[in-house]
């Protein structure tokens, strides 16, 4: 009778003894808002509905509609077991199923002589005799999602107040599901927006084989001239590839690193040109620069034409530079070859590279594709207007 005793207790105790459950719940809220998985959520509760009402046990029941149970899935003071595996009857004979289904609180001081429930094995095999049930709001759904269930092992030992902390707790720990369930939700539709990515980018990537192959094969049965530019065609294509793989590769959807990009992508070009009688070191320099998809397509298709070019017509090492100006990038490549001749104006160029690139950076075409004669070697300097 110690329980019950302790139950009896002057107004100014009886308000302490409030205040305390309702620092709990809030206490409990902040643990919830934490949380990143929904496990210690539940555990949680269990213990805090235990510690309030001054009672050894406590569990959270999970409703299964398909089999028509409750389910325990989280509890404190039960034996080796129970928790994650032990079933009970979701029915109005027990205290659990009738809260459920009322969605009104239960409180029970004398399970064995309450005409209204059958005593559960579990809650008997526990020397269990009083009990509280409250059920466990869900979002979206004709029932709760569960009970919370707080037992004590003397009859009587809980009061009508007892219910409204549990209540309190309860509401807690819908929000919980809620916010647990909305962030699942979220989850489940990035990993499909991923995987709807993969595949276009896999078809974007395929498309460009397709086309590639095509160019190629009509290269076999062309002039001299015209299969130079069918060739040249394809491996603009193959290009292209190169920088949308590695752009969707990049870890990001909207923003890439634009220095890991370039090394990237100059890697995949130094693989296709290097034999082991020419081998050309290609490197590059570039700070910290994140930019979006839209701006790093331009960048990797003008470096590459330009790294292309200096690969084909300059000689030894080639160094690719990128900086920020205003109002856009600035790419720098050289090599260690004689360079353009003195006249030479790439605006006016008949090269479709040369051409390509200016039309790339959207700028002034006087200032977009620039050659750096005093650089003494050759020397191609790219603005791209952002």
């Amino acid at each position: 009778m110690a329980n019950v005793a302790a139950k009896v207790q002057a107004p100014q105790d009886e308000f302490a003894a409030r205040l305390r459950q309702q620092e709990m719940v809030a206490g409990f809220g902040a643990f919830a808002l934490k949380a990143t998985e929904l496990a210690p959520v539940l555990t949680e509760a269990c213990r805090v509905a235990a510690l309030g009402l001054q009672t050894r046990f406590a569990k959270v029941l999970h409703f299964r509609p398909d089999t028509d149970d409750l389910l325990i899935i989280a509890g404190v003071g039960w034996q080796p077991g129970v928790v994650g595996s032990t079933v009970l009857g979701a029915g109005l004979s027990s205290p659990a199923g009738y809260a459920l289904h009322t969605e009104e609180p239960v409180l029970s001081n004398n399970l064995g002589r309450d005409d209204r429930f059958q005593t559960p094995e579990l809650l008997v095999e526990h020397g269990v005799h009083s009990a509280i049930n409250v059920a466990i709001d869900a979002a979206d759904a004709s029932l709760p999602f569960g009970v919370l269930e707080v037992d004590g092992t003397a009859r009587g030992e809980f009061v009508a107040a007892d219910t409204a902390f549990l209540q309190s707790l309860s509401s807690v720990l819908a929000a919980a599901l809620v916010r647990h369930q909305t962030e699942q939700a979220k989850d489940a539709l990035l990993r499909e927006k991923d995987l709807l990515m993969l595949e276009v980018h896999h078809r974007v990537k395929n498309s460009l084989q397709l086309v590639r192959a095509l160019l190629q094969l009509q290269a076999r049965s062309a002039s001299d001239e015209t299969r130079t530019q069918l060739e040249a065609a394809a491996g603009r294509i193959m290009t292209i590839s190169a920088v949308h793989r590695h752009l969707y590769e990049g870890g990001s959807a909207t923003r890439t690193d634009a220095a890991a990009y370039l090394r990237a992508l100059v890697g995949d070009i130094q693989a296709m040109v290097d034999t082991p009688e020419n081998h050309r070191e290609i490197t590059v320099q570039a700070g910290p620069l994140s930019l979006s998809a839209d701006q790093t397509t331009p960048l990797g298709l003008v470096t590459s034409e330009l790294v292309a070019n200096a690969l084909k017509h300059g000689a030894g090492r080639v160094l690719v530079s990128l900086r920020s100006v205003p109002g856009g990038l600035q790419i720098r490549v050289e090599d260690e070859g004689p360079g353009f001749p003195p006249d030479f104006t790439p605006r006016l160029s008949g090269s479709l590279g040369m051409r390509l690139v200016t039309a790339l950076a959207k700028g002034d075409p006087a200032q977009a594709l620039v050659i750096d004669q005093s650089a003494g070697h050759g020397c191609v300097v790219a603005t791209l207007k952002l």
